[in-house]
């Protein structure tokens, strides 16, 4: 009885750590940056980590539900360059938010059903697909752009993405509407399920009827769709948007789901955890800048926070394979 008790025990230790322990990383650091690092608890600069972090934690949203079903998008950083440039365009030539959103959801859309039919019809694993349409989608931004950016700075358009209701900014707030609403799609809805058995074990969901390929087509339109909010989202705390817009965005994206918890080969994962990963990225840059460490140490920092992050999984998943906890 007792080593039924330990058991279950070590699992449900295992478990909240899973789904919860970025979230006590993400307070431990930032009680440390409060008691040590001179000015993080300046409300501005709070703000400014909250702002920050929501760009690249909308798209990390998509590709949360990507990962979780054992797939990538590494196009999401060209994709997110168009999505921005045609943004600003659109709102400059028509005035309205609204309507920047949707050429920018637009572009997203486009992407990720490109992606999502050399997937799933042509069998082009992910991987390949997505890096093409990296490329692809680059050089298309340059042709389009002619290498310049396009700028607006309408105060209808420019405060979405510059804006605060109270202390909250605005683009935290559709981030964490963003998350709820991706949450309740993992949870509560087929589609969800589909993606945890598709990630979980693909051939068995094939036997238990799972449409692998409809669900995997739609959720690279689910990312294009959480890249076109945040292309918006950027371009209208820039002003401006063109070619090269947020160099390496796809691996800050991946970065945060994995560190999040969500498992690489797919079948895991949680939006919380993605949530807590994208501000805690933030945060970290937020603190190096601080205490005025080189950008270049910055990198390497960052590196070293994601590797440690899964090295920590690693060890954790073969401790519990040890125990039969998991």
């Amino acid at each position: 009885m007792t080593a039924t008790t330990d058991s279950v025990t070590r699992f449900d230790r295992g478990r909240l750590w899973t789904r919860f322990g970025i979230v006590f990383v993400l307070v431990a650091l930032w009680v440390v940056g409060v008691a040590f690092v001179p000015n993080f608890a300046n409300p501005d600069n709070l703000t400014s980590i909250l702002r920050q972090s929501s760009f690249v934690g909308i798209s990390a949203i998509g590709m949360t539900m990507a990962i979780v079903a054992g797939l990538f998008d590494l196009s999401v950083g060209s994709t997110l360059a168009l999505a921005a440039w045609a943004s600003v365009l659109t709102a400059s030539a028509t005035g309205s938010p609204l309507a920047a959103l949707l050429a920018a959801v637009a572009i997203g859309i486009v992407v990720g059903s490109i992606n999502g039919f050399f997937v799933t019809v042509v069998r082009i694993p992910a991987f390949i697909t997505t890096l093409g349409m990296l490329f692809i989608v680059a050089g298309v931004t340059l042709i389009l752009t002619n290498g310049a950016a396009a700028r607006y700075n309408g105060p209808e358009f420019i405060w979405w993405g510059n804006a605060a209701l109270g202390f909250v900014p605005v683009p935290f707030a559709v981030f964490i509407v963003c998350a709820l609403a991706g949450s309740a799609v993992l949870r509560f809805t087929s589609f969800g399920r589909y993606l945890f058995a598709i990630g979980s074990n693909a051939p068995a969901a094939h036997v238990a009827g799972v449409p692998i390929n409809t669900a995997t087509f739609l959720v690279f339109v689910v990312v294009g769709i959480f890249v076109g909010m945040s292309a918006m989202l950027l371009g209208s705390r820039l002003y401006s948007a063109g070619p090269g817009l947020e160099a390496g965005f796809e691996l800050n994206v991946i970065a945060c789901v994995v560190l999040g918890g969500t498992r690489l080969s797919g079948g895991r994962g949680t939006i919380v955890g993605t949530v807590a990963a994208a501000i805690l990225f933030t945060t970290l840059g937020n603190l190096l800048n601080l205490l005025h460490t080189d950008p270049f140490v910055q990198r390497v920092a960052t590196g070293l926070v994601l590797v440690t992050a899964l090295s920590i999984e690693g060890v954790r998943k073969r401790l519990a394979e040890r125990t039969g906890s998991e």
